[in-house]
C-alpha cells in the first residue's frame, strides 16, 4: 500500500502550478525549486529555505495527483485534467485559496487511487467510487480512527495484522472503521501515521474544508463529510437543532460534545457552527438555557499533555470560564428564538 502523503501547503501546491503555467516548455527540477525559492512560494517562517526534500514532496504530490506530468526531464502542466484551469485561473502567487480552488484540490485528491486506498474508501460503500468533492460529502459516512503508539516486545508468532519490535523501538498503527461497524481497518508503521494523520487528515480538515473532526478523550476522532461552504445559516441550523432535542417536561439535557458531532454529520456542517449555535443559545437566552460546569481535569485524565487542547475543544467555555460538558434548554427557547435567533 502506497502511503506517500505527508504534510504539505495547499496554497504553495496552487503557486507551483503558477510558476510552471509561466514557463510553457516547462521547468526542470531545480528551476521549480529555485523559481519556489526566490518567488516565496516555498519558505519557513523564518524565511529561510525549505530542503530539497519538501521541495521533492510538493513536486511529486502535484505528479501523483495527475496536474503536473514529467516530459523527459521537464515538468508540465496536465491540461488534460478538468482541475488545471480553474487552479491557474489566479495571477497572484501567495493568495489564500478560494473556494472554487479548495474544491478543485478536494477533487483530485478524492480521484487519487492511493488515498482512496488508505482512506477514502472507509467513508463509502464497498467498490464506491469519489468523484468529486460534492458527491462524497452527499454519500460519505462517519468514519472512526484511533492513532496507537506504544513499546512491545517481539513475539514468537506472526501476526499479519501488527508489526512488533524490540527495545526502544514502538508499534505504531493507525485503525479506521466506519462508525457503527466492527471491522477495522489496520495501517502499521510510522509511514501510516504520517500519511493518515499528519497528511490527510490535515488536507482534508484543516486546508481543503471537506472534512471535520472531533476528538474523543480516549485518544480516538470521529471524521465526517461536511460542504466547503456552509449550506446552512445559523439560524436555520438552530431550527433543525431544537427540533431534535428530547424533552423531559419542560426540560432537555444535551451532552455538548456528542450533539455537535451529530449535528454536523447530519447537517454537513463544522463542529464550530452547532457548537457556535449552542453557545448563542447559552449567552443570548439566559433562564432558558444552562450550561453545567466540569472539571478540566477530568476531560484530559490520561491524556499526554499534546492532546489536552484537542479534548477540550469538543466542548463550551462559559464567558466565566468554565468548561461546559452539558447544557439545560427549555422547551420554550423555541418561541424566544423565532423572535430573535441566530441571524448569521
Amino acid at each position: 500500500m502506497n502511503l506517500w502523503m505527508r504534510w504539505l501547503n495547499f496554497r504553495a501546491l496552487r503557486d507551483l502550478l503558477l510558476l510552471v503555467d509561466k514557463h510553457p516548455p516547462g521547468l526542470r527540477a531545480n528551476e521549480i525549486e529555485t523559481l519556489a525559492t526566490e518567488e516565496g512560494v516555498l519558505l519557513r517562517r523564518d524565511g529561510r529555505p525549505y530542503a530539497q526534500s519538501t521541495h521533492y514532496h510538493h513536486r511529486r504530490t502535484l505528479v501523483r495527483l495527475d496536474l503536473l506530468e514529467k516530459q523527459g526531464r521537464r515538468f508540465v502542466l496536465n491540461y488534460q485534467n478538468p482541475e488545471i484551469g480553474i487552479l491557474t485561473a489566479t495571477t497572484k502567487l501567495g493568495e489564500e485559496l478560494q473556494v472554487p480552488e479548495k474544491e478543485a484540490f478536494a477533487n483530485a485528491v478524492l480521484r487519487n487511487k492511493d488515498c482512496y486506498d488508505v482512506f477514502f474508501r472507509n467513508f463509502l460503500q464497498p467498490q464506491e467510487a469519489a468523484c468529486d468533492a460534492t458527491s462524497f460529502v452527499e454519500r460519505a459516512r462517519p468514519v472512526e480512527v484511533v492513532i496507537q503508539s506504544r513499546g512491545v516486545e517481539r513475539r514468537g508468532d506472526h501476526d499479519s495484522d501488527r508489526e512488533h519490535y524490540v527495545g526502544r523501538n514502538r508499534w505504531k498503527q493507525v485503525a479506521i472503521r466506519p462508525v457503527g461497524t466492527t471491522k477495522w481497518s489496520l495501517l502499521n508503521g510510522v509511514d501510516a501515521i504520517q500519511a493518515i494523520h499528519f497528511g490527510l487528515r490535515s488536507w482534508c480538515v484543516d486546508q481543503l474544508g471537506f472534512l471535520d473532526i472531533m476528538y474523543r478523550p480516549n485518544g480516538t476522532y470521529t471524521a465526517y463529510p461536511k460542504h466547503i461552504v456552509p449550506r446552512m445559516t445559523d439560524r436555520e441550523l438552530a431550527v433543525e437543532m431544537f427540533a431534535a432535542l428530547d424533552f423531559a417536561g419542560d426540560w432537555a439535557t444535551i451532552r455538548i460534545p456528542d450533539c455537535a458531532l451529530t449535528t454536523g454529520i447530519k447537517q454537513h456542517v463544522s463542529v464550530d457552527q452547532a457548537k457556535g449555535v449552542l453557545m448563542s443559545w447559552l449567552t443570548d437566552h439566559f433562564g432558558l438555557v444552562a450550561g453545567l460546569p466540569t472539571r478540566v481535569g477530568f476531560i484530559t485524565a490520561g491524556l499526554p499533555d499534546s492532546q489536552h487542547a484537542l479534548a477540550l475543544k469538543s466542548y463550551l467555555r462559559s464567558p466565566s470560564g468554565a468548561y461546559l460538558s452539558h447544557l439545560r434548554i427549555h422547551r420554550m427557547l423555541s418561541e424566544h428564538m423565532q423572535n430573535g435567533g441566530p441571524r448569521s
